[in-house]
């Protein structure tokens, strides 16, 4: 599928839509579809999914980002504690806690 034209001319790729009602589907695409000028070659590369596919992908997508951006949350809360380690440290070895 990789390789096809659109009526621009244009060798398009496989893309992957995210939406809610398309999730994880594969299609083909002009690069301005949707623009005003655009030619507007659209092609779905998968058969559609199935109505439980369709709620049970978007709540797995959040449950990810949740869990993400969690885990960016412990990282900055480790990355905190290691410099109040440190400047802890610099300071008792220093003399400033005593």
């Amino acid at each position: 599928m990789d390789g096809q034209i659109c009526f621009c001319g244009r060798v398009e790729k496989i893309n992957c839509s995210w939406t809610t009602s398309n999730p994880g589907r594969r299609f083909i695409g002009c690069e301005h579809y949707g623009k005003p000028g655009a030619c507007g070659y659209f092609m779905w590369v998968d058969t559609s999914m199935c109505d439980r596919a369709r709620v049970v992908i978007p709540g797995l997508l959040r449950s990810i980002r949740r869990l993400e951006a969690q885990v960016r949350r412990e990282k900055e809360m480790q990355m905190y504690l290691v410099v109040a380690l440190i400047t802890s440290w610099i300071l008792w070895t220093c003399g400033g806690l005593s």
